[in-house]
């Protein structure tokens, strides 16, 4: 490839320098602040006006007067300030008809971008459609709407858009050098008045370049070998060629997809950086508060809302531990959102400061919230920009702490900014109050969107490589330009005029071909790399597939027949490194490591010193932790659901029953997924136990297939005690209290079922602990029994109830071999079968409340048996001894403290789906042990 440089630009300041009245037009601000230090190089001036080197934009703003030299440009904010009126007045009035549809006109605030972006074509649309002769349908009505409003606007405040300006351009006495406005977006807007004007020079890319450069475009097979290649070439560049790493820039299409892989890499490789790209000042999380203080105040202070706001962890709260308080009361009384109750509006966390489910903190809460709302109430119903301001600082000096030794100096600089920001509002609003402009509906919620499209970029103190957003530094004089991800559509880049309307309405007037610009950017980056640029892609990205651009001359890395050069890697550390060890030699062991290899190697040196094992004083820790959860006077407390636990996994069993670990969770639900299930149990126990009072059997009427109409009020008001003794939060019991009369259908069909099985059996006990000691065992059984049902005969019916059939045991018999049956029944009946007054069990049952569904796992009552019949009996017995052999056992594990999951044959489906597997030194290794 022949290397085009950069003589246009050289040529053109050097020969205009020692004119003072000279200034120079670059694309973009990065461009011009270089080629003012580089200027000084060549053009022979001990020093140089900043001024004269200005940006487009900064030129567009300053510089184009036309005619009117009497008049100010109008500021980019005005017209989003113009846009948001032209709609809030719409929704009024509307006269809007095909741009924002009447019907819609009242909820297009969403419209007032778009409107904003279209103002500085209009003028450009109008001249086009005038000439074109076409007839105007609504929506050309609409824009000639828009142009007439906007053009009054300016015309009553003595303002001009620099894009609405036709020729003559009136010079103000300097002389103007463009460079290569072919590149820029809005150009065509300006084209015609800047080309007319004498003053005004265009330095353009000549066309002879684009006929003979193609610089080389090199393919690689994915992005990861991409970068790590490119690391490879900057290397080459700083060591054989002496280029200091700040003279060298990395473009990147998509800097937000690619920013964090490209920084890894050059970390790995030790390649000093500075990421320069913009984003916007509300992306960031001390950003972000002004819009969250919004979410706050529309959502009613929902608990998703207020929980984004008090977790901002950037934000330099004065009591980060009454936040937290707050997040945890709102989700242990599920303060979801407030709601309408008979035409009132409720506030969750107000009803719930009233029936609190733990009452400790909420004297401390109540007036933080009251307060906390009022604050945020004052700033987001502020009527100006400037009461907006007033009721900030006061909302800040409640709540904020500045003097917070943990506060960054880089977020209060991006709040500065914010507040800067609003000064600019409050100026204008000053400026053009009168004009009645600023009648924009909500201030404070344009004042959100208008940060969302502010830029922040930091201001990084420290050297190294330039990593810019592609476009940005296509004119500036690095020493080496490099391009990654130049495929075919990441460095595209198609201007289109007018691109507000449909096509067919811009081949109409005129607009046929759309600007194609890639190839002025390739060669603006190639002309402008004092060394050879370097454009690099990758076949597979990290969102997909690509190719090279279709500007380029394609070099194949990619391993294979087609591979035609090699890669810039020479002696790569880590590669040298990995071969050394793989192949048991120290021949090619790279002579000088990176600090995260150095760091790598003394991390494996110091695990693999360790043997495994616990330290004494850890062991002790938890077996004091068991021995209070477990042990009992020396004996193991043996319960149904410890066992199960247990035999599901060992380590699963530590980890949730003594560590207490438990998914980090501050998401609020109405009610928790067992919540029904619970209450439902609670109505069973209150209408059981009321049976029981009364001395009451259950009844079954075969004729009209019901139960007494006595039992039913009995579980009526069972349904309704049962909800408010439940120890739910009062916002679940009003759902459930909503849901009554459906709860109250679907246990009086339940209870009916029940009762057509056992009709004439008494309730003997219900809700009963029963414990088991023998003198002679290391542990004893602790169990609490859901119903032990009455015969007419004095037979004894032990009942379990299951919300759902799903909740039922598959697992009922013991099947032989290693299996775990299920130890629920068969420990119940032995443990009431042992006590010192024995109680003889006749049959032993599980019950699906839902479903209404009996199953049956042990019987001797000829009346009571499953539809299948076989030994289920014998099987239940030889269950029981079984769950007593594995209670033996388990006592014996807790007491050595013996929680390894090889006690029992896991499967690996059962690892794959444990909530611990990320801490589990079954899934990863610990020092050299892994189990």
């Amino acid at each position: 490839m022949n290397k085009p440089d950069d003589i246009l630009i050289r040529n053109c300041i050097k020969n205009n320098i020692k004119n003072l009245n000279s200034v120079f037009v670059f694309p973009t601000q990065i461009c011009a602040s270089m080629w003012v230090d580089k200027a000084l190089e060549f053009s022979g001036n001990q020093c140089i006006a900043l001024e004269r080197f200005v940006a487009w934009d900064d030129f567009k703003g300053s510089s184009i007067r036309s005619q009117h030299q009497d008049k100010n440009s109008i500021p980019a904010t005005m017209r989003d300030i113009f846009a948001e009126n032209i709609v809030l007045a719409n929704s009024k009035a509307p006269f809007l008809k095909n741009i924002i549809v009447e019907e819609f006109s009242k909820s297009a605030s969403g419209f007032a971008s778009w409107i904003s972006n279209v103002l500085p074509s209009l003028s450009m649309w109008k001249n086009n459609f005038e000439k074109s002769g076409a007839d105007a349908d609504d929506e050309d009505k609409d824009f000639l709407e828009l142009y007439n409003r906007y053009k009054k606007f300016l015309d009553d405040n003595n303002l001009f858009d620099p894009a609405w300006e036709t020729p003559p351009f009136n010079s103000d006495g300097k002389k103007y050098f463009i460079f290569f406005p072919e590149i820029l977006m809005d150009y065509a807007e300006y084209k015609t008045i800047l080309e007319s004007s004498p003053d005004i020079e265009l330095i353009s890319i000549p066309e002879e370049m684009k006929e003979t450069v193609s610089p080389y475009g090199h393919l690689y097979s994915n992005t990861r070998n991409e970068l790590k290649d490119v690391c490879h070439y900057l290397w080459q560049m700083h060591e054989e060629k002496n280029i200091p790493w700040n003279k060298i820039a990395i473009s990147v299409p998509d800097l937000d997809t690619y920013g964090p892989y490209l920084a890894r890499d050059l970390d790995i490789y030790e390649i000093p950086h500075v990421q320069k790209n913009g984003k916007p000042l509300s992306s960031s999380g001390i950003g972000s508060l002004f819009s969250q203080l919004l979410g706050c105040y529309s959502e009613k202070f929902s608990y998703d809302s207020l929980k984004t706001l008090l977790l901002n962890k950037e934000l330099p709260w004065v009591e980060p531990e009454v936040n937290n308080m707050m997040i945890q009361f709102g989700r242990e009384n599920n303060c979801i959102c407030s709601y309408e109750y008979n035409d009132n509006q409720i506030d969750v966390w107000e009803e719930s400061f009233k029936y609190p489910v733990d009452s400790k903190s909420v004297e401390r809460l109540i007036p933080f919230y009251r307060k906390l709302k009022s604050a945020v109430t004052k700033i987001i119903e502020s009527k100006t920009f400037e009461e907006i301001r007033t009721n900030y600082f006061s909302f800040r000096e409640k709540f904020f702490d500045f003097t917070n030794d943990n506060f960054p100096e880089e977020n209060e600089k991006i709040l500065s900014r914010c507040v800067s920001e609003l000064g600019t509002l409050i100026d204008l609003e000053s400026d053009f109050k009168q004009t009645g402009i600023f009648e924009i509906g909500s201030p404070y919620s344009f004042f959100c969107s208008y940060l969302d499209g502010k830029m922040y970029v930091p201001q990084n103190a420290s050297n190294g490589v330039q990593v810019l957003p592609y476009r940005t530094a296509g004119c500036a004089p690095f020493d080496v330009h490099v391009i990654v991800d130049a495929s075919q559509s990441g460095i595209s880049v198609v201007y289109k005029q007018l691109s507000f309307l449909r096509d067919d309405k811009r081949r109409r007037l005129g607009f046929t071909d759309d600007s194609n610009i890639t190839q002025n950017f390739i060669l603006l980056y190639a002309m402008n790399s004092q060394q050879e640029v370097l454009f690099t892609c990758s076949e597979k990205t990290i969102e997909g597939y690509s190719f090279t651009n279709s500007y380029l001359t394609q070099l194949d890395h990619r391993p294979g027949k087609n591979k035609n050069t090699d890669d810039f890697a020479v002696n790569d550390s880590y590669v040298c490194e990995r071969d050394s060890y793989l192949n048991n030699s120290k021949e090619n062991f790279p002579l000088k490591l990176y600090r995260a290899e150095k760091a790598g190697f003394e991390k494996w040196l110091l695990m693999s010193e360790k043997d495994g094992t616990m330290s004494e004083n850890s062991l002790e820790l938890i077996s004091e932790k068991v021995r209070k959860r477990f042990v009992s006077d020396g004996k193991v407390k043996v319960s149904v659901t410890d066992m199960k636990s247990f035999y599901g996994c060992p380590r699963s069993f530590l980890f949730k029953k003594v560590y207490k670990l438990e998914q980090s969770d501050s998401a609020a639900t109405l009610v928790n997924q067992y919540a029904i299930g619970n209450v439902n149990h609670l109505i069973l126990e209150l209408f059981f136990k009321e049976l029981r009072t009364k001395n009451m059997a259950l009844e079954y009427d075969e004729a009209a297939a019901s139960i007494p109409e006595l039992h039913k009020k009995l579980l009526v008001e069972s349904v309704y005690n049962g909800i408010l003794q439940s120890e739910y939060s009062h916002l679940s019991k009003q759902l459930f209290l909503t849901t009554r009369t459906a709860i109250e259908t679907s246990i009086i069909d339940s209870v009916t079922v029940l009762s057509q099985s056992f009709n004439g059996y008494k309730v003997f006990q219900v809700e009963e602990t029963y414990e088991l000691h023998n003198e002679e065992k290391k542990y004893f059984f602790k169990s609490k029994v859901d119903c032990l049902l009455s015969s007419p005969d004095g037979e004894l019916v032990l009942i379990d109830f299951k919300t759902t059939e799903n909740s039922v045991p598959k697992n009922l018999y013991w099947d032989g071999e290693e299996s775990v049956p299920d130890f629920q029944l068969p420990v119940y009946k032995y443990v009431l079968e042992n006590q010192d007054k024995p109680l003889k069990i006749d049959a032993c049952c599980f019950y699906s409340i839902r479903e209404c569904g009996l199953k049956i796992a042990y019987s001797k009552i000829e009346s009571i048996q499953p539809t299948r019949k076989s030994d289920f009996n014998e099987k239940f017995e030889m269950t029981t001894g079984r769950c007593l052999s594995l209670a033996e056992d388990y006592a014996e594990y807790v007491l050595n403290m013996d929680f390894s999951p090889s006690i029992i044959n896991l499967d690996p489906s059962d690892c794959t789906s444990c909530e611990f597997k990320s801490v589990c030194r079954r899934t990863f290794a610990v020092s050299p042990c892994r189990d």
